[in-house]
């Protein structure tokens, strides 16, 4: 009902304006008569009559004064006067050339006006596209992005409806005093690329494109050029990429929060077993030194003392572990030995590895190499772990390292059921688990990720290479540093 009413007020005001036109070219017609002007001055009066209506009106309207003029100069100023007829043939011609100057004249100033109007349009556009800009990037809330982004275009050109569907919610979001529908073909084609733009009598559509994804569909009605509709669904892309970058951003700033906080609390806790650790050692060694102290409560009390370093071994690590995940990788690099550095790695992990069979490999040609013990051991003992966790009981877990022309590498094989096609990547992330046996073998998804981080943190990395059903074979390689970098 209310397009009909808009449609009827835009038929008078049409009307209006032709009936004025002829009102206005009778005025000149009576105002000539009376003066007692002669015909050239009376067809120049005509003549610019035509041209402030075509300026001010348009070529509709200029026209029809035109032809009203042309039949009005016939009947009141040639002869025979009062009559449609022309008795000299010069009038003809003059009749005629007044005809087409009044319609040419008519079309060059309703050009001229409607190239003014359009860039005027045009310089509104721009400045409700900046406006529109500067709210979308300065724009906040705790409404979803796609609500404001709605609102701010149908405030930003004073639209009827808007109407903005996120591919990523699945939701479609409404602005403007009057709803609007999306058709469900062209969200369709749209959100399958084959779609930049459409309208219909109703509304303007157009795809909302991150990069060169489709990531909605823009449905406008009001009075908006295609030019602008386009610069439209761009801003909005912008907006929608800005607001999820800020929702990463603040994920990533929460998750960094969270490993700082958690770093924090493992660190003190770790602080408080060693107190209690370092006093159980002590007592334990005293009591062991004292060779009077024999049978089976010394054979307990070594176990008591193995396991006190085994339980202080857990607790550095952990330590280590939190600080290498909350990004606080320090490396002490000191000339090590590739064979001392296993032989410890095998030592600690023996309680683990219990009657598992070890086989050591150790090129003969290796070197000392320049790298953080510490950290080195603690990826050693992830891996050896992992195989531990992965490989059967009665298999042989390999440990060794090779120097190469250009980098040095320590590796661990295990013959455990191999790592499935496609997951050799994803293994390093962190918390990532095997789909196969995550809920068979018991652990955090940690410990991989941390091995690789601490290989980058010395300008290497890691990486393994497995075929499922014969094992995997974990590799960390290193840079052949001999000073420590500044």
């Amino acid at each position: 009902m209310q397009e009909v009413a808009v449609s009827r007020s835009s038929s008078w005001a049409t009307g209006g304006k032709l009936a004025a036109a002829v009102v206005a070219v009778g005025a000149v017609t009576a105002g000539c008569l009376f003066s007692g002007v002669n015909q050239t001055t009376t067809g120049f009066a005509y003549l610019i009559t035509v041209l402030f209506i075509a300026s001010g009106w348009g070529l509709t309207e200029a026209i029809v004064a035109s032809v009203t003029a042309m039949l009005c100069y016939n009947f009141f100023f040639l002869p025979p006067v009062g009559q449609f007829t022309i008795a000299d043939p010069q009038n003809w011609i003059a009749l005629g050339a007044f005809l087409v100057t009044a319609i040419v004249a008519s079309q060059l100033s309703a050009r001229a006006r409607n190239q003014t109007t359009a860039a005027i349009r045009r310089q509104l556009e721009l400045e409700r596209l900046y406006a529109l800009g500067r709210s979308i990037l300065i724009g906040a809330g705790d409404r979803p992005a796609a609500v404001r982004l709605a609102r701010h275009v149908a405030q930003a050109f004073e639209l009827r409806g808007v109407a903005l569907y996120d591919a990523r919610s699945g939701q479609v979001y409404l602005a403007g005093p009057e709803d609007v529908t999306i058709p469900a073909e062209i969200l369709q084609r749209g959100l399958a690329g084959e779609l930049d733009q459409a309208e219909n009598s109703d509304c303007r559509f157009a795809v909302i494109r991150l990069g060169t994804k489709p990531a909605g569909v823009l449905a406008i009605r009001g009075a908006v050029s295609t030019t602008a509709v386009d610069a439209i669904s761009s801003l909005v892309a912008i907006g929608l990429e800005r607001a999820r970058a800020q929702e990463i951003e603040s994920r990533a700033q929460a998750a960094r929060q969270g490993e700082q906080l958690k770093s924090t609390l493992l660190d003190a806790i770790a602080h408080e077993f060693k107190t209690p650790l370092t006093s159980i050692k002590a007592a334990t060694t005293t009591v062991l030194a004292d060779e009077q102290f024999t049978g089976q409560y010394r054979e307990l009390l070594s176990i008591v003392n193995e396991e006190t370093d085994r339980l202080d071994n857990l607790v550095s690590d952990a330590i280590q572990i939190s600080r290498i995940e909350a990004g606080k990788v320090t490396l002490h690099r000191s000339l090590v030995s590739p064979n001392d550095v296993i032989d410890t790695v095998i030592t600690q992990m023996r309680t683990r590895l219990e009657d598992r069979p070890v086989e050591k490999n150790v090129g003969a040609a290796v070197s000392d190499v320049y790298v953080d013990r510490d950290l080195i051991e603690l990826s050693l003992r992830q891996l050896v772990d992992n195989a531990i966790k992965h490989a059967p009981g009665h298999t042989a877990i390999r440990i060794g390292a090779e120097g190469r022309q250009k980098d040095f590498a320590f590796w661990v094989t295990d013959d455990g059921p191999g790592i499935p096609t496609g997951e050799e990547e994803h293994i390093f992330e962190k918390f990532y688990r095997g789909q196969a046996n995550r809920d068979a073998v018991p652990g955090s998804g940690v410990g991989l990720s941390v091995v690789r981080e601490i290989a980058r943190a010395h300008g290497g990395d890691a990486s393994v290479a497995s075929e499922a059903g014969k094992g995997s074979r974990f590799v960390i390689t290193l840079p052949l540093a001999r000073e420590e970098t500044k």
